[in-house]
Order: structure tokens, then sequence, then C-alpha cells
């Protein structure tokens, strides 16, 4: 399940460290997929060999000295004496693989929820059989304050838990066991029949019959002109229905009280939410944030990419939906509806036909969102109301009695949509009242509404956003974590997606998400020399990723100096058998290798190596310090209050552009390294015009 980056093929080769021996090369086939210790990649070769198996940390960190101090007190002034430069923190935890997977094969321990979220990165993995109980070590950023343990079926399907740093023990047996079943038919109440109220008109139904007749708002209806929408009619349940036993009316729609989330539940549900949905921040690695474009995420649901967001029955349960989640401040104004039909009865129809034919179709009310909850609940998940969604049959409802079931046939496919609108009034005067839908084609006409909905679309189709909607996105999102099926809703004028969150109680087939999370990276930065530096720290660039619980790949990435440098710490090693720029097919002073956006990119050299499983990935970096060899100087890791020559950092870090200083590229460096309790995530806010590219997107 661990994704390994691609690297420049090295020479294979045998390492050693202190105290260590020689051991023989393993084999490729030890990276098989069944064995699942790492992804190959046919642009690099991997080198097993035995280091630091047994090496303790060294403790003789470099002093400066005067000419240090000096050159680092005119880029910084005073430091803060206790500064020990340290941005992670270690732990270990024992994981017991008993999640609710047909078969587990793998655990991991990972820096979030894997759904959709392109920032969870793999701290450490391990090879398991259900029931299994191992212990794993991570090294996480000093800054987290959640991290999240999970089991992997064979299928790639994941099981996640939450956890707190410093938790010593995860077992997902409880939470399987306590977490509420899909409603049984024994739940569902006998409805046999009922009464829907009068049906009014929906707002697409409504600008049809405006036409080019009504300008609101800057934008006239010509996209609604003689389109199926006129036929669209809305319904609701009369409040006169009794469905019996705890199941009640209420502004058209069916519920019961649920008793929220089971203990240790709802932490996890919020993570993989929080994750995953983004509400704020374009770009998470810069300091001028805004509202979160979620839009490329929700275009890699299985959901999206194999039914359209459409969910099939599967006529055994009731269908229901649970409301967990309303972040949006225009809350009171969204209403969730329904529809169904068979698959067969659009079979030979072009997409525009089967289009006009969904308009047609009767839509159920099924949640108002405003009776959920009091308040614009930002960031916080709920579970208190379980709505049921009744079969009406295939034909036209009436006003009046209708036969209905709690319980849909096998097989049909239901969609959905959000019908916004001030509570009892259905009017197309306001431009922010409209119906948006899962199935994107039925999203072309509310998406021209100039002012709110056509906010969301693509700058280059005339929107508000960049790298918005097309006319035809969904707006409504389907996707499965943990066992279970939620849907996202995006409500106005952007692409968060995350104003309503809604857990698919039951009744529906449910189609697995795989995620794919990368191996978590971390950053060594060096300067290589004392007298001159500029504080670019970009002169050696290393990565270190944990490959396994036994095996760590280290990588030269970014060569920023012009002297002649070696790396220490690695006796014996591949990487430690030459000069640095002569791996990369250079001398040293040619040229600068990978800090100059402007220039070819070269790939990384890498080489894995062997280390016993208790070994965290801090402790192998903070052996490895780099030899000047123009200078003769050594530039290890700094020591408390100590000018910061040599810093490793707990993620794929953005250094410097050559020549440009850190402070400069990282605003809050400054305030940081002055006072070690504020700013600590200095190195996750950019300017992004100074920083070196994503190395790894190359």
């Amino acid at each position: 399940m661990l994704k390994i980056l691609k690297f420049q093929t090295i020479p294979i080769s045998r390492t050693s460290c202190i105290f260590a021996k020689y051991v023989h090369l393993l084999a490729n086939n030890m990276y098989s997929k069944q064995n699942r210790l790492m992804k190959k990649d046919g642009l690099f070769l991997i080198a097993i060999a035995l280091l630091l198996t047994g090496c303790s940390k060294n403790k003789d960190l470099y002093d400066a000295g005067a000419v240090a101090q000096s050159n680092a007190m005119k880029l910084f002034g005073a430091l803060d004496p206790n500064q020990d430069w340290v941005m992670m923190k270690s732990g270990e935890v024992t994981l017991t693989a008993d999640a609710p997977l047909d078969d587990i094969v793998t655990v991991q321990i990972l820096t979030g929820s894997p759904f959709f979220n392109d920032d969870a990165k793999v701290l450490n993995e391990k090879n398991v059989t259900k029931g299994q109980t191992v212990k794993l070590t991570y090294t996480a950023a000093t800054t987290a304050t959640q991290l999240m343990a999970a089991c992997i079926s064979s299928e790639g399907v994941y099981y996640v838990k939450a956890f707190t740093p410093g938790t010593s023990s995860i077992s997902f047996s409880k939470a399987a066991k306590a977490r509420r079943a899909k409603a049984s038919a024994a739940e569902a109440p006998a409805l046999g029949s009922i009464v829907l109220s009068t049906p009014h008109k929906s707002l697409n139904a409504m600008r049809a019959e405006a036409g080019d007749y009504c300008t609101i708002a800057g934008s006239n209806y010509t996209e609604w002109a003689g389109s199926a929408w006129k036929d669209e009619l809305m319904w609701e349940v009369a409040p006169n229905n009794a469905p019996g036993g705890e199941w009640i009316v209420e502004k058209g729609a069916i519920y019961r009280n649920i008793n929220g989330f089971e203990e240790g539940e709802q932490e996890t549900v919020a993570k993989i939410i929080s994750d995953f949905l983004v509400k704020e921040g374009s770009d998470p690695g810069s300091i001028n944030n805004s509202k979160r474009n979620n839009l490329k995420l929700i275009r890699q649901s299985a959901y999206f990419n194999l039914n359209n967001n459409y969910l099939y029955t599967d006529g055994e349960t009731p269908v229901t939906l649970i409301p967990i989640q309303a972040n949006s401040t225009e809350f009171k104004l969204d209403n969730v509806y329904y529809y169904y039909f068979k698959p067969d009865a659009t079979a030979g129809m072009t997409s525009e036909q089967e289009a006009d034919y969904i308009k047609r179709l009767p839509k159920f009310k099924a949640i108002p969102v405003m009776q959920v909850q009091a308040s614009n609940s930002v960031g916080k998940v709920f579970r208190n109301r379980e709505y049921l969604l009744p079969f009406y049959g295939d034909g036209t409802p009436k006003e009046g009695a209708n036969t209905a079931s709690a319980i849909f046939p096998k097989g049909y496919k239901i969609g959905f949509l959000n019908m916004k609108h001030e509570d009892g009034k259905y009017t197309i005067a306001n431009n922010k009242a409209g119906c948006t839908y899962g199935d994107g084609r039925l999203n072309f006409e509310v998406n021209h509404i100039r002012g709110h909905f056509n906010s969301a679309v693509d700058k280059e189709l005339g929107g508000g956003t960049v790298n918005g909607m097309s006319f035809t996105d969904p707006r409504i999102a389907v996707f499965t974590a943990n066992n279970k099926t939620y849907m996202c809703f995006e409500d106005g004028a952007d692409c968060t997606f995350c104003d309503i969150i809604v857990e698919v109680g039951g009744g529906t087939e449910q189609l697995d998400e795989t995620p794919d999370p990368e191996a978590a990276a971390y950053t060594m930065c060096f300067e290589d020399r004392f007298d001159a530096a500029d504080y670019d720290m970009n002169d050696v660039v290393l990565q270190a990723i944990r490959v396994n619980a036994t095996h760590i790949q280290l990588s030269v990435v970014a060569l920023g100096g012009i002297d002649r440098v070696r790396l220490l710490g690695v006796d014996g090693s591949y990487l430690a058998s030459n000069e640095l720029h002569r791996f990369f097919g250079i001398e040293a002073g040619e040229q600068f290798i990978n800090t100059e956006s402007n220039k070819q990119y070269l790939n990384p050299v890498s080489e894995v190596f062997m280390v016993d499983e208790g070994v965290r990935i801090e402790d192998f970096l903070s052996h490895i310090s780099i030899q000047n060899i123009t200078t003769g100087s050594t530039v290890r890791l700094a020591g408390k209050g100590e000018p910061p020559y040599a810093i490793i950092l707990p993620i794929n870090f953005r250094y410097p552009l050559e020549g440009m200083n850190i402070t400069k590229a990282y605003s809050n460096f400054l305030q940081w390294a002055k006072n070690m309790n504020e700013s600590k995530n200095w190195y996750e806010l950019s300017n992004a015009e100074n920083v070196f590219p994503d190395m790894f997107t190359k």
C-alpha cells in the first residue's frame, strides 16, 4: 500500500556503520506486491544494506565557533538560547489488526486520513495477518495533534482510527462492534401508504417558464427556456401522516431520533471529513489562503467515476440518510431531495435524452437541513436524526394517499439534489435560490446564474474560480470511508464541497475506495560553510523515506553549493563512496543541482538501508553530517542555541531557491528561531515564489 516515489537508478551496493557487519543484498523479490514491502518503479533499482543497526544518536554536535555565530547573528539577530531546532517527535504504538475488513494484510501509521487526502503520508507500516498485534514506531511533526492508525485489506480497502500522539495501544474492534449497523427491515415502519401534500414547482420549472422574459440579478433564463425542467415537481409528506413506531413527520420528511456516535467514533469521522474536505486554504503551502478548492479530489471518487454519483438500492434494508455536518452560513436554505428510477428505464437513450427523463421525474423531500441544527456548526460533526426515504412505486405520485414502502426493490438508481430557498418561499428573484444535483448534467442551467452559483465555475468559462467547475460538474459527491457511504454537498459559490455532509444509513450498495498514500518524506538541509553562509539552506538537501518497518530510503535531491562535499555517518554505503556532485555526472562548481527553478531538474540519487525496527527516522538522520572537502570542515546538527547550519524537517520541504535567504522563503522562520514556542509550523507556510517547486511532482 505504501507508495514510493521516483528516483534515479543507482548501482547495487553494501554498506556498514559503527558496530555493523556487512550483509548480503536482499533480492528484489522481497519487494513483491504480496509482501507489500514497497512498490517497484522502473526508474530506479534498490540497494539493500545494513546501516545504524545498534548505532546510537550522535551526541557530538558541532561547535560552529565564533565565525559561525557572527555570521548567523548578522542574518538573524539573537536566537532563542533554548532553541533546539527540533521539529519532530517520535512514539511507539501497539496495534491490533482487528478492523471489520474481510482480511487484513497491512497496518500503518499515517499523518492523517488517507481518503482523498494527498497530504496524508505513511509514517510506518508492517505486514500482518488479521487479529495480529504488532508494535510500530513513528516520527511525526511536533505540531501534530492527531494521527491515524489503519488496517488495510488485500484489496487495498482502508479502515482507520484517529489517535493522539503518545497513545500506547490501539484496537479497532471496539469501534467496529459499537458502530451502529444499517437500519434493519424490522426497524422500518410498515407504511402501506403515505399522504403527499400538494406538489409545488421546482425552481428549475419556474425558471423554465420565465424563459427569455425574466431577467434577475443580471442573468436571463435562456438556458432553461423550452427545457424538460418545466415539468419538474417537488413532493413532500403531508403533516398528518403517522408512520408508526419512533418515526416522525416534520417539514415534509420522515425521521427518527438516534443516539449520536458511539464511543471513539466521532473523533475519527471528524478527522476523515476535515482532512478530505478542507474548508479554508486554496493552497496549503501558501501564506495567503482563501477558500479551499476540493473539486479535483471530488472527481476522484469511485461513485463519480463509475456511477455518476448515483446509489443503487440493495433491496434488503431501508434507504436512510443521517446528516452529520452543516458547515455553511446558508444551511437554513438547504433542503435535500431524492429521486429514483430503474436503470433499464433509460436503456438506449442518449445522454441528453436520459437527462431530460430525469428532469421530469418526481422529486421527494428527504432532509430539511434547518431542522437538524440551530446554528452553523463550523468543523463539528453530529449524528442525531435519521431520515427515511420511502419508495412510492414507478408511477406518477398524486396529492393524497399513495402506496408506499420503507424498502426499495433491489437495483434502483437513487439520485440527490439540494433545493436551496428560503423556508416556505419558492421564488426565483433571489439568485441564491436554485437546485443543485449530484448528476452534473443537471447543473448546466443553475451554474449560469450570475452572482452566486456561477462564482464556482471556472474563470475560463466566465465564472469566478480558478480551476473551477465546468457547467456540468456535480455539486454533490459520494464517497466511502470506514465501511460507510457519505454524500458531500456544495450549495453555493465555491468548490469546497463541505457545506453539508450526510451519512447514508443503509439501503444501498457500497463502492469501496482504495487510497494509495505516499510514504512520509523527511528533509535534511545543510549550509556547507560557516563563514559565508547565505542561509538558503540548500547547499546539500537530503530526503529520507521509511519504506517499511526495517528499511529507510535516503536520497540526495539538491546541491546548491560550489564546494566539494561528501556524506558522513553512512560509512561504507554507495552514497558515502564519492563526492556528491559526481553522482549527478558533474564536478563541484560546474552548476547548481535542483536549486534554480528555470534549470533542468535532475533525478535524485537514492539508496535504501536496512535498519532495526526500533530505529526511528530522526535517529537515522541525526547520525548524518556532511564534510566540506574544500574547506575541511564538518557540518552537523546544531546544539541548543547554536546557529542552524543543518536542520531536519518532518515533511517534503520546499527548500528556498538558490541565494534566497530562508527568512524570505518562510516569513515565520525568524519568529520561531527567536522564540521556539511560536510559529512552530513555519515550514508549512511558504512564500511560493521563493521556494523550489515540489521535487516529487516533477
